[in-house]
């Protein structure tokens, strides 16, 4: 089951809730422990629900587990993107991306689980297709209006600039996921704007708040 088929139309709220809660309490989990060690008796805990209610929605734990993980990635790329959505300025657009897209461990390890999955399941990999689009477009979207107004100067051609950004995103959150101790977010934030100006010709500065706390963690 994939996160599209996790939700049928015309579904019963009450079972649209159940679902949800179920996925949600799973990506809690796994989160927190990673997916190795998530059984089945431990997101029916979490969710408050029995195992027998859980397994009226859902076969088995691995098919939670599927349907959690491309439903919370590709969520959490759409709210990602929400970031730009009321910015003008193509800079202060890709600044605000940047800052956003490596925000805690929790949705580090997620991806990560998500990406372990679907190399290990052909089945999987139209979800993370889709997913790595969605992060495409939306750079993309900025790269080009950057361009047209002469802020930015890619180095690159657009779609492989974007690419190139992502795949800095990727690295990082898998340091993150794996708790490597030089990765803080103060660190990757600024690795990812420098990384992404050299792809853009440009220099992508600090917002005012990153500002602040680069600051106060240089007086710590």
């Amino acid at each position: 089951m994939t996160g599209a088929s996790a939700t049928q139309v015309g579904e019963d709220p009450l079972v649209t809730e159940s679902r949800r809660r179920i996925l949600a309490a799973a990506e809690r989990l796994i989160g927190v422990h990673g997916i190795e060690k998530v059984r089945l008796r431990d997101i029916a805990r979490e969710a408050g629900f029995s195992i027998g209610k859980i397994q009226h929605y859902f076969d088995n734990r691995d098919e939670i587990i599927e349907a959690m993980l491309s439903a919370a990635s590709m969520r959490r790329v759409e709210e990602w993107a929400t970031f730009a959505n009321d910015i003008d300025d193509p800079t202060a657009k890709m600044v605000s991306l940047l800052e956003h897209a490596i925000t805690d461990r929790e949705r580090c390890t997620v991806w990560l689980a998500t990406t372990s999955v679907a190399s290990r399941n052909e089945q999987f990999i139209p979800d993370v297709a889709r997913i790595y689009e969605a992060w495409r477009a939306k750079l993309t979207d900025v790269i080009e209006a950057g361009r047209r107004d002469g802020t930015f100067h890619p180095t690159a051609p657009v779609d492989e600039a974007a690419d190139g950004i992502i795949s800095t995103i990727d690295g990082l959150m898998s340091a993150v996921a794996v708790g490597l101790p030089d990765y803080t977010p103060e660190r990757n934030t600024r690795m990812l704007r420098h990384i992404a100006g050299l792809l853009l010709g440009t220099t992508l500065e600090p917002t005012r708040a990153d500002s602040d706390a680069d600051s106060g963690s240089a007086t710590q």
